[in-house]
This record gives C-alpha cells, sequence and structure tokens, in this order.
C-alpha cells in the first residue's frame, strides 16, 4: 500500500472531474459531502436496463467513473469546496490482466478481488492510498508493489504532483 498527497488540489480535481484520467476505472464506492452527504453506489442496478442494454454491459457488474462523473461534477462544482468527498476506484479487468502480463506476479487472476485507489479530500487535501484485496490468503508482496508502482507511475503521467506519506 502507498499514500500520496496530491501537491496541486485544482489540477488533480480538473483532472479526476473534467478530465478523462480515471475514466476507464471502476467506481466501486463513491461519497461527497457538500451541504447533505451523497452516496455513489457503483454497483450497476440490473432492473434498470433492458436486456439489449444489459448484454452490451459484457457481464460488467461496476459502472465506469466515465458514467458518474458528470453527476459528481454538478455535485462538487460551485463557489464552495465539498467538505469531504470519497472515492473508491477500481483497475478495470482488462486493466488487471494487463498489469498481471506486464510483471507477472505469482498470483492468478481469479485470486484478486481487485486493485484499488481510494481517493480522499478531507480537511482541504486530497490523499490517494492504493490497495489490493484478494478472493484467497496470498503470501507473496509482488504484487502489491507492482501496483503501488504503477499508481505512482499513473498520476506521473497524467502530470499530477504527488509527495509519497
Amino acid at each position: 500500500m502507498v499514500g500520496l498527497s496530491v501537491v496541486d488540489i485544482k489540477e488533480f480535481m480538473a483532472a479526476m472531474l473534467t478530465g478523462n484520467m480515471f475514466d476507464k476505472f471502476y467506481l466501486r464506492d463513491g461519497e461527497i459531502q457538500t451541504f447533505t452527504e451523497f452516496h455513489l453506489g457503483g454497483y450497476l442496478n440490473r432492473p434498470y436496463f433492458d436486456s439489449e442494454e444489459w448484454e452490451a454491459l459484457e457481464g460488467r457488474e461496476l459502472c465506469l467513473w466515465s458514467e458518474v462523473r458528470p453527476f459528481a461534477f454538478q455535485l462538487i462544482r460551485g463557489h464552495k469546496l465539498p467538505v469531504r468527498f470519497k472515492f473508491v476506484f477500481q483497475l478495470s479487468d482488462a486493466n488487471t490482466r494487463w498489469l498481471l502480463d506486464k510483471y507477472h506476479p505469482p498470483v492468478k487472476l481469479e485470486d484478486i478481488g481487485g486493485l484499488f485507489m481510494n481517493i480522499r479530500y478531507e480537511h482541504q487535501k486530497v490523499i490517494c492510498t492504493s490497495g489490493i484485496s484478494y478472493n484467497t490468503f496470498v503470501m507473496d508482496k509482488t504484487l502489491e508493489q507492482c501496483w503501488d508502482d504503477t499508481v505512482c507511475q499513473y498520476f506521473r503521467q497524467n502530470h499530477i504532483a504527488c509527495e509519497k506519506i
């Protein structure tokens, strides 16, 4: 697990809310607190979709950030900053397979519950924490190190200055 403190909050907020930095990540969970608290559950609601729409989702259970971002933007934008927010982003299945193919850690795809980035804004600070959920007990920490390095590299590639905490 790595913790990153975002240096330029305004730049990060623009990348997250109006850019496409997290668009290909699943949103696992979200909370935004302004004048009240809003909860954004990331799981898709099957009864909402007709059979054709559901089939087009190809078995996906979670929404993409790109599908939720406009709603989050509406809740956060304005003259006042939110009191706090928290988003739990999960690496997509395709990108999880890519990461496994790139680094070859001794872990099978079915052993992984998810690779996460927890983004939290509170007290005028944005903190990103990486994390992994496993479906089984895993002693080897190779994947965790690879994921931590990938998260740091991802922020650098998107020109988001961070300090490790």
